[in-house]
C-alpha cells in the first residue's frame, strides 16, 4: 500500500557544506572587524529588520501585558517543571567535597558556574519556546551570572513575543533581536555591552551549527549537533 501524505513538510533550501563554511567564515570575519554595526547591517540584510537589537525593559513589560494568559500559564508550567528538575539535578550531582588522601594531601571537587552563557533560541519557522526554557532555566539554576538570549527577529516586530516572554521569565539578563551567524558572533565576542560568552548552547540551522563549529575553542559549545 502506497504511503499517502496528509500533509507534507515544507521543503527547506539546502546549501552545500563547503559553501556554508565559506559563507559563515566570511561573515564571522566581517563581524570581528565591524563589531556591532556588522551585526546590525547583516540583520537588516538577512532578516529585513532594522529595529532595536537589545530588547528594552519597556518592550518586555509591553509583551507581558499583551500576551494571552493561556500562553503565559503554559510557559510558566513548563518553566516550573524544568527548574524543579534542574534544582534536584544540581543538588544530587553537583556536590562539593574534599578528602585527605594521605596526611597533608587533600583532593576534592568544587563546581563553579561559568560567568556567561549564550543561549540561541530558534525562531524562524516556529517559536522554539522549549529551547528557551531548557537552556535559560538550567543556566539560571546553575548560578550563571550573565545569561544572554538571542532569537531571530521578524520584520517590524523583533523576536517572537512568546520567546521574549519565556527568556525573561526563565532568567535571561539580556535578550537580543539577533539570529543566525550575527547572533553567534555577538555572544562569542561580547558585543552590545555584554561580556563574551563562555559557552554557547541551543539548536539552529546549518549556518548556526557551522558558526559554532568554527568558533569552538574560542568559546565552549554544547555539542556538534545537526542543524535544526
Amino acid at each position: 500500500m502506497a504511503v499517502k501524505y496528509l500533509k507534507k513538510s515544507p521543503k527547506t533550501s539546502s546549501t552545500d557544506d563547503t559553501k556554508t563554511a565559506e559563507i559563515v567564515s566570511t561573515l564571522l570575519k566581517d563581524i570581528e572587524t565591524s563589531k556591532e554595526q556588522g551585526c546590525i547591517d547583516l540583520t537588516k540584510k538577512f532578516d529585513k529588520y532594522d529595529g532595536e537589537i537589545v530588547v528594552s525593559k519597556e518592550k518586555i513589560e509591553e509583551i507581558k501585558k499583551k500576551l494571552d494568559q493561556k500562553t503565559k500559564d503554559d510557559v510558566q508550567f513548563s518553566h516550573e517543571r524544568v527548574k524543579k528538575f534542574a534544582e534536584a539535578q544540581l543538588k544530587n550531582y553537583g556536590r562539593d567535597f574534599e578528602i585527605e588522601l594521605s596526611k597533608g594531601l587533600f583532593a576534592g571537587q568544587k563546581l563553579i558556574p561559568i560567568n556567561t552563557a549564550g543561549c540561541y533560541i530558534p525562531g524562524g519557522r516556529y517559536a522554539h519556546i522549549a529551547s528557551a526554557v531548557m537552556s535559560v532555566t538550567t543556566a539560571k539554576v546553575a548560578g550563571v551570572k550573565n545569561i544572554i538570549a538571542c532569537s531571530p527577529p521578524k520584520i517590524g516586530v523583533g523576536a517572537h513575543p512568546t520567546i521574549i516572554y519565556t527568556a525573561d521569565l526563565c532568567g535571561a539578563n539580556v535578550i537580543l533581536n539577533l539570529g543566525g551567524v550575527p547572533a553567534i558572533a555577538a555572544m562569542t565576542n561580547g558585543l552590545f555591552n555584554n561580556p563574551p560568552a563562555d559557552i554557547l548552547v541551543g539548536p539552529g540551522n546549518q549556518f548556526v551549527a557551522e558558526a559554532k563549529r568554527i568558533l569552538f575553542g574560542k568559546v565552549g559549545i554544547d555539542l556538534f549537533a545537526g542543524p535544526t
